[in-house]
């Protein structure tokens, strides 16, 4: 890893006005150039609402592809994340797709594996005003926040705690009201860094609970894993593992 933000840029961020959304998106792209995992798979235990729990099998070939397989295998359920697309599996068969961008995906990893560019365009198209931002605490830690004025709580925005440049914490208003999405417990991956949780909370309620176990970085995927075929198949890496 490289070394952290020195003290006297620390204190220059905690002090002063918070840098642009661009110059962030750009700083964090910088810091862990060619560090980051490209590929990965972990297993999830997913806590919803209600206190069900299911196991989701994820992998991802970054940038922009993510596949989720939720156990039971019987059921055929997945999740297929592609650049802009999204793709739903049910009882083996695909259904309709649709156009997607995964917010967490393009902060947590993408913004490692594309041109800053790429990523403020994606950010933008999420409606991230990356022309606002302030700083603030954030569980005992400096961060900044992009996509917001201080004392707004209701835009778009997303925090990154200012040593490490890791994002904490994700708000998206959507038509049940504001989506927050905390993340923590980060671990080293590779050179760079992978959170190990994820809680979503709904207008002020924990809707889901994302915790991972198994982490892998650097893997090879097998081939198609991530092609929306219309037939859903159990990877390989996931029976070899434990079949859900």
């Amino acid at each position: 890893m490289r070394a952290a933000l020195s003290l006297p840029g620390l204190m220059l961020l905690i002090l002063n006005a918070a840098p642009p959304g661009e110059d962030v998106i750009r700083q964090m792209h910088q810091r862990y150039l060619g560090a980051w995992a490209s590929t990965f798979t972990f297993e999830q235990k997913t806590t919803l609402a209600d206190g069900q729990v299911e196991t989701w099998y994820e992998a991802a070939e970054l940038p922009g592809r993510l596949r989720i397989d939720i156990a039971p295998a019987s059921a055929g359920r997945a999740i297929l994340f592609r650049g802009d697309s999204i793709y739903n599996y049910r009882g083996g068969r695909r259904g309709r797709g649709g156009p997607f961008i995964h917010p967490l995906l393009v902060l947590l990893y993408d913004v490692h594996h594309q041109s800053p560019d790429t990523t403020i365009a994606r950010l933008r198209a999420l409606g991230f005003d990356l022309t606002k931002s302030h700083t603030r605490q954030w569980e005992g830690k400096p961060v900044i926040v992009v996509g917001a004025a201080a004392g707004d709580s209701l835009s778009a925005q997303f925090w990154i705690e200012t040593e490490r440049l890791l994002p904490v914490r994700v708000l998206q208003p959507n038509a049940n009201g504001l989506l927050d999405d905390r993340i923590g417990n980060y671990e080293v991956l590779a050179k760079g860094w992978g959170e190990r949780r994820v809680e979503t909370w709904q207008n002020g309620s924990r809707i889901q609970l994302e915790e991972y176990s198994h982490v892998r970085a650097n893997v090879t995927h097998e081939a198609g894993l991530f092609e929306p075929a219309l037939d859903y198949k159990l990877p390989n890496w996931i029976a070899q593992q434990k079949s859900p």
